[in-house]
């Protein structure tokens, strides 16, 4: 069977690539494996071709796009079952009351910190957005500024500001409300007030994990792929969950591969279903899982995964209150988060308000 995934970085031996062979050995089913960064694009092209793969691995918010061209199989039909993995996770791949695929882990956004700025600055980490401001400001000394984003205008930026728009209670379907805009203008304030660095509109997110790293911010919105950098590193750190205006943890975003049957016959769907089945197995996830610093979609292995990693208990905590991005717009997602990048980059440059940017971007989706 053909399999397409974009991790180009995975060789055969590593627990991407044994978790291949263990379903191989498993279901039987020989793998021909070809990996491209360009899956999605390669994908599009290969359906106009009528040269589609059996299996596909998917970032999360592509799926409904895909899902609703006919070119993936829903899992009632193919026989895929995913009972036991987290709904909110499930959510990003369901379109019309239809879930496909299975998701193969889950990473999102946390705040981190560095332990002994905050000590210094008399400071305890934040719960709510009042602490939060507080301690951003407390922490802004000499050379370090309170905190670090990736503003950037792309999906990352948006990505990186989804917390703090759906932590004010704000809804991507109305980019313009009260909400939405308090989200802007708490960014927009740290930026204009040198409390965040002016290079966040230009920074990544491995940017802002050198700025961390580097001293020059006390806290950062990040992501689990940077702990390995940061332990290797040694600085003295910490993670909590982003915290919601009034409290408890601002929905994050959910990131993540969903691993999809290609519509072809019956047969082929079926012998992928069971090749994917196994590839969900949280036994034979298990390394991946952890090499991957995700966190699993189902809760009794994430919360295993926290007795035996206490330090990843804040992520297993913002997992579990995360959304996937295409909740709310499926296949519309993409122009929202182009409308909300757009916005930031106005505000945070001061080309316009917060609220102006918002409002312009609610008629770009509108």
């Amino acid at each position: 069977m053909t399999f397409w995934d974009g991790f180009t970085q995975y060789d055969a031996d590593s627990p991407f690539g044994q978790l291949i062979s263990t379903c191989e050995d498993e279901t039987g089913i020989k793998i021909k494996r070809t990996s491209d960064a360009a899956v999605t694009d390669n994908l599009l092209q290969s359906a106009s071709a009528g040269s589609t793969p059996d299996l596909v691995i998917l970032d999360n918010p592509t799926v409904a796009q895909f899902a609703e061209t006919g070119l993936l199989v829903d899992n009632a039909t193919s026989g895929l079952d995913t009972d036991g993995q987290r709904e909110n996770v499930l959510a990003a791949a369901q379109v019309d009351d239809k879930t496909y695929g299975g998701s193969l882990g889950s990473n999102t956004l946390a705040l981190f910190y560095n332990t002994e700025k905050l000590k210094a600055a008399d400071v305890a980490p934040p719960t709510t957005w009042d602490e939060l401001r507080a301690a951003v400001q407390a922490t802004t000394q000499g050379d370090t500024r309170g905190i670090a984003f990736s503003a950037t205008n792309s999906e990352e930026g948006t990505f990186q500001f989804l917390p703090f728009f759906w932590g004010a209670g704000a809804d991507l379907a109305d980019l313009s409300s009260p909400e939405a805009t308090e989200a802007l203008q708490l960014w927009t304030d740290w930026m204009q007030s040198g409390q965040a660095a002016e290079s966040n509109i230009n920074s990544n997110q491995q940017d802002v994990r050198d700025q961390f790293l580097a001293g020059g911010a006390a806290m950062m919105v990040n992501g689990t792929w940077q702990l390995g950098a940061l332990d290797d590193a040694g600085i003295p750190y910490a993670v909590v969950p982003i915290p919601a205006i009034d409290g408890g943890p601002a929905p994050s975003p959910l990131g993540g591969e969903f691993i999809e049957v290609v519509a072809s016959d019956e047969k082929t769907q079926a012998a992928s279903a069971d090749f994917a089945q196994c590839f969900i197995d949280p036994e034979n996830a298990r390394a991946w899982i952890e090499g991957q610093n995700y966190i699993s979609p189902y809760p009794d292995e994430a919360e295993a995964q926290a007795e035996a990693n206490p330090a990843l208990r804040p992520w297993v905590d913002a997992v579990a209150a995360a959304y996937g991005r295409t909740s709310d717009l499926g296949s519309e997602y993409p122009i929202a988060s182009q409308a909300i990048w757009t916005a930031m980059q106005e505000s945070l440059t001061g080309a316009k308000t917060p609220s102006e940017a918002l409002e312009t971007a609610q008629k770009s989706l509108d």
